[in-house]
């Protein structure tokens, strides 16, 4: 995906991520969906995955949320920072008392706050 930029003048299209078909044809993804597809795809890559751009995506953390979740926070607004360009982001997270660690991504795009990311992730 790389540094992508919004722009409100032109539509930014991509393929899908997950890859998809629709119609019989690649799903295309449209203006801000493309910029959630590439946060997806950031947080799903680990380092090392894409021979070609070797430092893309984010650690494995899901063994450290436990004993370092701001440290986990941290690690994932980074590589979201890096990776999307143009594209303000504030990671915040939580650990359950079953010890599910329980991550939200609000993100902006100039100016423009789109519906969070949440996930969890279970150790």
């Amino acid at each position: 995906m790389g540094r992508m930029k919004a722009n409100p003048m032109a539509t930014l299209r991509t393929l899908t991520y997950p890859l998809a078909v629709k119609n019989g044809s690649l799903a295309l993804s449209e203006d801000y969906s493309t910029i959630r597809d590439a946060i997806f795809s950031v947080l799903e890559t680990r380092p090392g995955e894409r021979i070609m751009r070797s430092r893309f995506g984010s650690p494995d953390f899901i063994f450290d949320a436990v004993a370092h979740p701001q440290a986990v926070l941290s690690r994932i607004q980074t590589a979201l920072e890096e990776q999307i360009a143009d594209v303000t982001f504030e990671v915040t997270g939580s650990i359950d008392d079953d010890g599910a660690f329980s991550v939200r991504i609000e993100w902006e795009v100039e100016g423009n706050l789109q519906a969070p990311i949440e996930f969890v992730l279970e150790n």
